[in-house]
């Protein structure tokens, strides 16, 4: 079992890292994906004076805007201002984020892509916030720093953007494989070399977002993407850091989840929790899965999920409360604050 009353008290690092090891804890740590952004009006403000790439690379409004959803809800953990596409940046190419969403250049799909980049020094900006949130959070709340998992990423660089169903990245996958390759493993070189910076810096564990592995069938994804994802899960463990690996509509992708070593899997809303739980049972922790959109709901309907996700799961193994992706922009605050609530209650019921 992995909650018990025995264990009252922790305080939110303790618990969350708890968790993460499957170790006893007195209800579930809780953070969000996403939890700073949007939905807060006091970020709302900030994003009317300051362009976006200029709050992820300025530490101090990165910690400014760290702090903003921990000031108020009861938080068990902070996850530093960012962005995924920041490794592209280092890699060469040019990354900008205009209304319609994320753009860059040059696509590899028309192109062989720069010939340099400036490399991941010129990304201690990130690892800089880090360092100043730590004395912030003392031994509170758990600090969290990430990065995008080389197929996702990859996902942006060749197709130069957002797309539908990245069927041009799987055909180049297919038809390039030597080049897909080559490609996938810069990438995962340079996020491993930044996650191992924000764990120096002070971060408690990192989190890898692979947000468009969904996109793969599971033998495409074991064939072509897992390597290079265990990599960077061996190269983070061989520095004595923690790993959570999250994959969107992963619910096929799980048998190859549990393969790649990571110390937790964040869970997509669609994952049946139970049977995620029996088969994460002895290797790993679980994180998620309410769906983004019940924070819409009135706060019983939202505390009907929490007590069913937590039931699911059964102290089959350790469990950190997140949603199965990121909060929405129009969320309610009130709801997130139930939703926080709700998990608080679970310690006592």
């Amino acid at each position: 079992m992995t909650t018990s009353h025995s264990h009252e008290g922790l305080g939110g690092r303790a618990r969350f890292l708890a968790a993460i090891a499957g170790e006893p804890v007195d209800r579930p740590p809780v953070w969000i994906m996403r939890q700073a952004g949007r939905y807060l009006p006091e970020y709302r403000e900030l994003r009317e004076r300051t362009p976006f790439l200029e709050r992820v690379r300025n530490p101090e409004l990165a910690v400014e805007i760290t702090l903003q959803p921990l000031r108020r809800f009861p938080l068990d953990a902070a996850i530093v201002f960012s962005d995924i596409l920041i490794v592209l940046e280092a890699l060469g190419h040019e990354v900008v984020f205009p209304p319609g969403g994320p753009r860059v250049t040059p696509a590899l799909k028309d192109s062989d892509g720069p010939s340099s980049g400036p490399g991941v020094a010129s990304l201690e900006y990130l690892p800089e916030a880090l360092r100043r949130l730590r004395p912030e959070l003392g031994d509170d709340r758990a600090l969290l720093g990430f990065a995008g998992a080389p197929f996702t990423l990859a996902c942006y660089a060749i197709e130069g953007g957002g797309s539908k169903d990245f069927a041009s990245v799987r055909q180049l996958m297919l038809t390039e494989p030597d080049r897909f390759q080559d490609l996938l493993g810069r990438i995962a070189d340079m996020v491993s070399e930044l996650l191992l910076m924000q764990l120096e810096a002070g971060a408690d564990l990192v989190q890898l977002f692979d947000t468009w592995a969904e996109t793969l069938s599971l033998d495409d994804y074991r064939q072509h993407v897992a390597p290079h994802v265990k990599t960077i899960i061996d190269r983070v463990h061989a520095a004595s850091g923690k790993i959570t690996l999250f994959q969107r509509g992963g619910t096929h992708l799980l048998p190859a989840a549990l393969e790649s070593g990571a110390d937790c899997l964040s869970l997509d809303w669609r994952v049946d929790v139970a049977e995620a739980a029996r088969q994460a049972e002895g290797r790993c922790a679980l994180q998620g899965n309410l769906d983004p959109a019940a924070l819409f709901a009135g706060p019983e309907e939202i505390e009907r999920r929490v007590k069913n996700i937590h039931e699911a799961v059964g102290g089959r193994t350790g469990h950190v409360f997140n949603l199965g992706h990121g909060v929405l922009p129009p969320t309610p605050i009130d709801g997130v604050a139930s939703f926080v609530e709700a998990v608080g209650r679970l310690g006592s019921s």
